[in-house]
């Protein structure tokens, strides 16, 4: 497994060659537990500017969600599901990412909305994709990793 920084780094120079918030993020933890698909990150794809650029949840934490259920996600529905929630890794990260940012919707953390042309046109002016989206990507990088490391 990668190192914590190595994680970060590589989620970071995925977004500087263009990849989206959600798909940086997925496919980092995904090389990070040695995961290899051709499917990854195609699915991430749709997640990027908050679902499609609607400004919703941010595509940054949507990619570690996706990122952690690569461990943590189920394949099978079980009678011990409800021992402890199937979510927990989801809820677990959504609250370290709202500690660190104060919300969780893209249009919030931006303060703008990305969905309208005037706001996309201020999210470019403001350079927000290098000044603000690339330190949710390395942020949630990081976040979910140090959820990796539980058992």
């Amino acid at each position: 497994m990668l190192s914590k920084e190595e994680t970060v780094q590589l989620s970071a120079r995925y977004a500087e060659k263009g990849f989206l918030c959600s798909e940086a993020v997925l496919k980092a933890l995904s090389k990070c537990q040695e995961i290899q698909s051709d499917i990854i990150p195609k699915i991430a794809t749709g997640f990027g500017g908050g679902i499609g650029r609607a400004g919703e949840v941010c595509g940054a934490f949507t990619g570690g969600v996706m990122g952690l259920g690569l461990k943590y996600g189920r394949v099978k529905v079980s009678t011990e599901d409800a021992e402890r929630s199937v979510y927990w890794f989801a809820t677990e990260l959504m609250t370290k990412f709202r500690a660190e940012f104060g919300h969780i919707r893209c249009r919030d953390l931006l303060g703008l909305d990305v969905s309208s042309k005037e706001g996309l046109k201020r999210y470019r002016e403001q350079k927000l994709w290098e000044n603000q989206c690339r330190e949710y990507i390395t942020t949630t990088t990081g976040l979910a990793y140090e959820i990796l490391l539980k058992e």
